[in-house]
């Protein structure tokens, strides 16, 4: 899934090697794919590249952080305290409808099939996002209102997240990871663009911001495959280990203002978003052959600890160093969590919904609790004192230990965290048609000894695609494609893409 292997792209938009087109005919060479044909994401478009998929993502974390600046919502010279309030009220907001969709899910089904519903909440929040920012913040509303524009503000965010979660677990690994790294680069420029804006264009831009990202997700829905419904009469639990991590991640980022001048934090947050799409984007190209995600988990251990052991220490300018690298860890190791969740949802077609809802409101409820103890800290002056500074450290080191013990506890990074489907009457897991076949290529590659871009290749090419098509998807050249395709003929002792079929129909 987000290992080496990445063959979950091998399956995309099909049920299963059955459903591939006909052979080739016999006047096509060794070495080759397929005749260069018109691609398909599913079925009619080109499999080439959808821009609209990350800066739809991008636009809508760009949002989440310019709510979050104070120079851009509500902007300088303004009280804090109200806008405090209403920050406090959002992340309620999110927490609640986040767990309403999740408890909703087995109902609702696919979230992109309520468009209607979507656009409204959508709507609420741009709605929100001007008054919150133009008047009632600035003006000083009651407490009671202000809070409930709070709330209702950030139900279509929480919305569009769920449906961009949609789209990401129907894209394949390697789309996943180059879109999403795409969009921590959108959100980051558009974060920064919004900032240069004076009052009031700034708060009109971050308005606009969820309507925009909603065009994109439509745009983006139309050129992929419908989510799976699931298994009939399946029952799917939510991988609670990976939700315990994000908890803990997000408890760790909110409290990560502890050591440092407050008003900085959502800053941060953007740069770092920023920083993590640089280097994976570069890290992909530049183990394209062979890339492993888990890189980013294990970078992003070492980082919070590090920024933790010098919690004692943290005065000064060394204090922002430690503030930046929690947040820098936290959207690390959240980017990795998201492609672990991606990647079950894809691989065991478990409807995304319920999955990426809970987890998301564990930690933006993991993070409210830190912000809030955060607070509360400074304003008691526990701050001050080093030795409780050094037992924040402490504790901190301790719940990063904890999480890589529930990580190292699952048999493998690739499994299903007990997130597939199981039948009712016998409590045994059942799989679906995509599992199947991405079963059938994890056997293939192991037997003939494929390297991981290989085994992508071999699916994508057992499922019929054309040369121009894998080129797309897997945004590599036409030579490295035809390469790649001597190179695993050759392991499989094929001469043709009709050989590389019957591997999967025997």
């Amino acid at each position: 899934m987000v290992t080496g292997t990445m063959v979950e792209a091998a399956a995309e938009g099909l049920p299963g090697p059955a459903s591939a087109p006909a052979p080739p005919g016999p006047a096509q060479q060794e070495g080759e794919v397929a005749p260069d044909a018109p691609g398909d994401d599913r079925g009619g478009m080109p499999a080439r590249f959808f821009p609209w998929r990350f800066l739809g993502m991008g636009l809508l974390i760009a949002w989440l952080c310019c709510t979050h600046i104070t120079a851009i919502f509500p902007g300088p010279g303004i009280d804090l305290e109200p806008r405090h309030g209403f920050d406090y009220a959002m992340r309620v907001g999110d927490v609640g409808m986040l767990l309403l969709l999740g408890l909703a899910a087995p109902r609702v089904g696919r979230l992109s099939c309520h468009g209607g519903l979507c656009a409204g909440l959508v709507g609420l929040t741009c709605a929100g996002t001007l008054a919150g920012g133009v008047a009632l913040i600035p003006g000083a509303v009651p407490v009671p209102l202000l809070s409930a524009v709070g709330v209702v503000t950030a139900l279509g965010g929480a919305a569009l997240f769920c449906l961009w979660a949609e789209i990401y677990s129907q894209m394949g690994m390697t789309r996943t990871i180059m879109y999403g790294a795409l969009s921590c680069l959108v959100a980051g420029g558009a974060a920064f663009l919004v900032c240069t804006m004076k009052a009031p264009y700034a708060i009109l831009a971050t308005a606009a911001l969820p309507v925009l990202s909603l065009g994109c997700a439509w745009l983006s829905l139309r050129a992929l495959p419908g989510e799976p419904a699931g298994q009939p009469r399946a029952r799917y639990a939510v991988p609670w280990k990976l939700v315990a991590i994000m908890a803990v991640a997000g408890l760790l980022s909110g409290t990560s203002g502890l050591v440092q001048v407050e008003g900085v934090g959502a800053m941060f947050r953007v740069l770092a978003t920023m920083l993590a799409g640089a280097v994976i984007l570069g890290v992909m190209f530049a183990r394209r052959d062979r890339m492993d995600v888990r890189f980013l988990a294990k970078v992003a251990l070492p980082l919070a600890v590090l920024a933790l052991a010098l919690v004692p220490s943290a005065h000064g300018a060394l204090a922002y160093l430690v503030a930046f690298l929690v947040k820098f860890a936290y959207v690390w190791f959240t980017f990795f969590v998201l492609l672990v969740l991606a990647g079950i949802c894809y691989r065991f077609e478990v409807p995304s919904l319920r999955v990426f809802a809970i987890a998301r409101a564990s930690s933006e409820a993991a993070i409210l609790v830190g912000v809030i103890f955060r607070r509360f800290f400074w304003e008691s002056g526990y701050t001050e004192n080093d030795a409780f500074v050094a037992a924040f450290a402490v504790a901190g080191l301790a719940l990063v230990g904890a999480c890589v013990l529930v990580w190292t506890s699952e048999k493998s990074v690739n499994g299903d965290w007990g997130a597939a489907g199981v039948a009712p009457e016998t409590n045994l897991h059942v799989a679906g048609p995509r599992e199947r076949f991405i079963t059938r290529c994890d056997r293939l590659s192991a037997e003939h000894g494929l390297t991981a871009r290989e085994a992508e290749i071999m699916g994508l090419i057992a499922q019929g695609k054309t040369r121009r098509e894998i080129e797309g998807e897997l945004f590599l050249s036409e030579n490295t494609v035809k390469t790649h395709v001597r190179h695993l003929y050759a392991k499989l002792g094929a001469n043709s893409k009709a050989d590389v079929i019957a591997l999967f129909e025997g």
